[in-house]
């Protein structure tokens, strides 16, 4: 059985030390143990766990989702309807942030489109607008 460092274990999932640590310290991962020099050890298990919630945050996932997901990974002969909600419930908030962001883009394409001449920043259109938009708020 292999066991790493934390500093292993972090360049191993690709990740930093201090994230390994928050993830200990969100109770995602523990250590195989403590030597007396008070260095964690973690496994080949605990790589794979760091692998997987890597995997989850690079496609947006929350921690909760991931708590969920590792909660739901720990009855594996139960049926996968749990782990099939929690993915298309994070594809409908992913196509609710791209809806957002196609609407920030139109508009910043609109600021954009207001100053097409070469000025000075003190008669620039884009920032007249935004400190008009931040009047009406």
């Amino acid at each position: 059985m292999s066991l790493y460092l934390i500093s292993e274990v972090a360049k191993k999932a690709h990740l930093t030390t201090d994230t390994v640590r928050f993830y200990e310290k969100k109770g995602l991962i523990t250590p195989n143990f403590r030597a007396n020099n008070q260095y964690r050890y973690f496994d080949e298990h605990a790589l794979k766990r760091l692998i997987f919630i890597k995997h989850c945050r690079d496609l947006g996932m929350s921690l909760k989702e991931i708590e969920t997901l590792i909660a739901l990974e720990q009855n594996p002969k139960q049926n996968c309807h749990a782990v099939n909600e929690i993915i298309d419930q994070h594809i409908e908030h992913i196509t609710n942030k791209m809806k957002a962001l196609e609407i920030f883009r139109t508009q910043l394409s609109a600021l954009r489109e207001s100053c097409n001449i070469p000025t000075t920043v003190d008669h620039c259109q884009i920032l007249k607008t935004l400190e008009k938009a931040e009047e009406n708020e």
